[in-house]
């Protein structure tokens, strides 16, 4: 999940055909003889009825990207669990989704353990290969998790089908220096006291706009605002084959308005020119997760001092990114599977190997009763701020999220396609974004209803 460019791949859509008339053969539960039931998140022999985790034995093969967390997580595992060996096989981000739609209709073996980044963790859902962790013999207890993952890691039918790697928690990262120069303030907290509401974030870009002589703008492009938008809140675009306009048609008018404001800078995310932003002084925001200061932020301002914070956004934290681990259906080794994922992802040992790994943060509400233990301390990029604390205790409380569907990639697509139509064209509205959204959509999914 958390190599650049699978942060890529969360935002730039992928155009993959989906094998969704595949008859799948033998796609039952599986043996399991032998397994007992794990129901909490601090099993230490979740699929084994031996008393000595250490007799837990099998191979693993394990699809993936993220080779640095996977090794490092890897070997904590394995000072556990010695006779379950790992066979890392690394498959990009970008060719993941295609490479087991090709596996399937080529009917190839899947890996044991399967990764779903969130760009198309919908489309993987539903291609039904991923266990149910929340049924029998796991019937892992979903409440043990932060109630914002459940959508997140549920497919259509609401089985659990698989566990976060990290909560990926979204905020808004800022320059200090440009913050104080506009705003009067360069503190985290009044800035969120501040924006308490995108209508008077997009009031302040306008001001922002004006002061600086039409220079600086609060977000760097329509679709830095549009990856916040898409993912706050609960209200869902579509529902079954039903999609709700009314919510896309507020999205949309929201991001006329900042146009119309001069909120954004006209540079595509992800650009050479938006990359090059981060150490200049024409944009003041960015949609930032828990990967970005690492990924994004640092790599783009190399020669910063303090210059960075981080705050709250308007109206509440977001998932961005992300990735499900879950186990193949059909793997003939569910019980070394289930050893590895229960532990890894499942129980606050696995959270701390986890947190030592990588800074990530298991979405396990055990691991969240001492926060103290997930400060990662002063870091003078930001100010001195501590983004361990910051991520728990300010934006973690405030998330919420939508359940993921099939459709999740063409909607980014479609919308790709409209607002950079909308940020160049200044007739272009958000009833005439809608009407362009639907007919891209209607491309590939003459199912869909627009109500």
């Amino acid at each position: 999940m958390h190599n650049l460019f699978s942060k890529k791949t969360s935002v730039i859509a992928l155009v993959l055909t989906l094998c969704l008339t595949l008859v799948l053969a033998g796609c039952g539960n599986g043996n399991n003889s032998g397994n007992s039931a794990s129901k909490g998140t601090n099993s230490t022999n979740s699929a084994t009825n031996s008393s000595d985790p250490a007799k837990a034995s099998g191979k693993l093969t394990v699809w993936g990207w993220d080779k640095g967390w996977f090794e490092k997580t890897a070997a904590k595992f394995n000072e556990k669990f010695p006779n379950i060996k790992l066979d890392f096989v690394e498959v990009s981000a970008g060719d993941y989704l295609k490479k087991i739609q090709t596996s399937i209709a080529s009917g190839s073996e899947l890996p044991d353990i399967i990764w779903a980044e969130a760009a198309f963790r919908g489309a993987l859902y539903e291609l039904n290969v991923l266990q149910n962790l929340s049924g029998e013999p796991y019937n892992f207890d979903k409440s043990n998790l932060l109630d914002f993952e459940l959508p997140l890691l549920s497919n259509s039918k609401g089985e659990l089908v698989g566990l976060e790697q990290s909560g990926s928690p979204g905020a808004l990262a800022y320059k200090r220096d440009l913050a104080k120069k506009y705003f009067g303030t360069d503190d985290p907290d009044q800035l969120t006291a501040m924006f308490t509401d995108w209508d008077t974030f997009i009031a302040k870009g306008k001001e922002v706009y004006d002061k600086s002589g039409g220079k600086t703008f609060m977000l760097g492009s329509l679709m830095d605002a549009y990856t916040i938008f898409s993912n706050q809140g609960k209200t869902a675009i579509v529902d079954g084959t039903k999609v709700n306009t009314k919510e896309v048609l507020r999205m949309f008018t929201q991001l006329q308005s900042i146009r119309d404001n001069n909120g954004e800078g006209k540079l595509a995310m992800w650009s050479p020119t938006w990359n090059a932003s981060y150490s200049k002084d024409n944009v003041i925001f960015y949609p930032a997760a828990n990967w970005s200061p690492q990924f994004v932020i640092k790599p783009n301002d190399k020669a910063s001092n303090g210059r960075w914070g981080l705050m709250v956004p308007p109206e509440g934290g977001y998932p961005y990114g992300g990735t499900t681990i879950g186990i193949w259906k059909d793997s003939k080794n569910k019980d070394a599977a289930w050893t590895y994922l229960s532990w890894l992802l499942g129980s606050d040992e696995g959270a701390e190997a986890n947190f030592a790994a990588s800074d990530y943060i298991l979405p396990l509400k055990s691991f969240f009763k001492d926060t103290a233990k997930l400060s990662s301390g002063a870091d003078k990029y930001f100010g001195g701020q501590d983004l361990g604390k910051f991520w728990v205790e300010k934006v973690f409380p405030s998330m919420q999220s939508k359940a993921v569907t099939k459709y999740d990639q063409d909607i980014y697509s479609a919308s790709e396609l409209v607002l950079q139509t909308m940020a160049q064209d200044k007739g272009f509205d958000a009833k005439q974004a809608l009407e362009k959204w639907e007919e891209q959509l209607k491309k590939n999914h003459p199912e869909l209803t627009f109500e």
